[in-house]
């Protein structure tokens, strides 16, 4: 490999995650994208030389966005140099990730199932429905991907009626429940709830990952049970992570306060607090973090911070609906920090991690491979 990627690449690619200098133009990131598949053709090529360095010093680093735009302007006419000599000297096309079979991003879509027995595809049906229930009323908008309940003084207070939102794979959804608590509800998730809250208390059973605004009522208190452990609030915002396939169950405070239930075991917490309990040794932990990591996924974003790769995996598979198959066990233990737009295909990101990275992958499907570089 010549002296460029061996010396340099680590400050080219900084340029591409690097926060502080605010967003890049589609077109200075087309450039950096021009460079990364350069650079991943390049391999092979180790008999050709540049004097880099030289070429380096021209372009210092300035600050702010003059600076970025001088870099950009000589990094194209690095690529275009290399990109000539690859084109007389390149080998047979080797085969990478399967571009044809793209693998989209989730969407708005769930699954309402009430307790009189119907069954709505919220993604499909826009509009207003009776829940059977006198003075109660379902409002769907498909648009902001929103359910609302209604109610009415005439609706039945006592009503036992228990109702479910189930968010597949691929897929988000968000709640507006009768007190008016806003939920925000992930993929491969569900939601039970009652079709209107009893007089002393509101309650709901979480499985999954859920975002809670709770509407403050200091006489009712608001339940969100799981089957690890239970939290108590008044009104507050907070995250809540209860996959049982996971190593961990979370509740992340935003605003306001929460107690968290565990047998006799009961632990009041404060915002940019979680609570975390390894669903394997049972042990909970108590400690301050950044909610921005735990609740990116409602605004767009997954934001990982020091994950491991079959960690990164296991939340990008609830999204994207694939299935990561892995040929070296190594892999699952790489650790991988970064910002990434849930809106984007999935290829976007194997990419950038093929180029960044010594993973390479492979799609047929829905279903992902990946292996070691270089690895027969």
């Amino acid at each position: 490999m010549n002296d460029f990627l061996e010396n340099n690449w680590e400050r080219l690619t900084s340029l591409w995650r690097r926060p502080e200098e605010g967003e890049l133009s589609q077109e200075e990131k087309k450039i950096l994208q021009q460079q990364f598949e350069i650079r991943q053709a390049m391999h092979g090529l180790g008999s050709h030389r540049y004097d880099v360095d030289n070429a380096w010093r021209k372009i210092q680093p300035k600050r702010g966005r003059k600076w970025m735009l001088s870099v950009c302007k000589y990094a194209a006419m690095f690529v275009l140099g290399v990109s000539l000599v690859y084109v007389a000297t390149r080998p047979e096309p080797e085969e990478k990730i399967v571009r044809a079979e793209v693998i989209k991003p989730g969407r708005l879509q769930a699954e309402l199932r009430l307790g009189t027995g119907v069954r709505l595809a919220l993604n499909e049906h826009q509009g207003v429905y009776s829940s059977g229930n006198a003075g109660v009323e379902i409002v769907n908008d498909t648009v902001t991907g929103k359910v609302s309940y209604h109610i009415n003084e005439e609706s039945d207070q006592n009503s036992l009626i228990i109702n479910e939102l189930v968010v597949p794979k691929g897929g988000e959804y968000s709640l507006e429940l009768p007190d008016g608590t806003i939920v925000w509800v992930n993929s491969e998730s569900s939601l039970r709830f009652p079709e209107k809250f009893a007089l002393d208390q509101r309650e709901v059973f979480l499985e999954g990952e859920a975002y809670f605004e709770v509407k403050k009522d200091t006489n009712r208190p608001f339940y969100v049970r799981t089957e690890a452990g239970n939290v108590r609030v008044l009104g507050t915002s907070f995250n809540m992570c209860a996959y049982p396939e996971d190593r961990f169950w979370q509740t992340t405070l935003i605003e306001g306060s929460v107690m968290i239930a565990r047998g006799e075991e009961n632990v009041l917490m404060k915002p940019d607090e979680q609570y975390q309990i390894n669903l394997k040794t049972g042990k909970g932990e108590l400690k301050e973090v950044l909610p921005e990591l735990y609740t990116s996924w409602r605004d767009g974003k997954f934001y990982f911070k020091a994950y491991t790769f079959e960690e990164l995996v296991g939340k990008l598979e609830r999204w994207y609906d694939f299935t990561m198959f892995y040929m070296n066990e190594s892999i699952k233990t790489r650790r991988f920090s970064g910002v990434i737009n849930k809106h984007e295909p999935l290829q976007d990101m194997l990419k950038f991690l093929e180029m960044t990275s010594d993973v390479q992958f492979s799609v047929k499907g829905n279903v992902v491979t990946a292996s070691l570089k270089n690895v027969k």
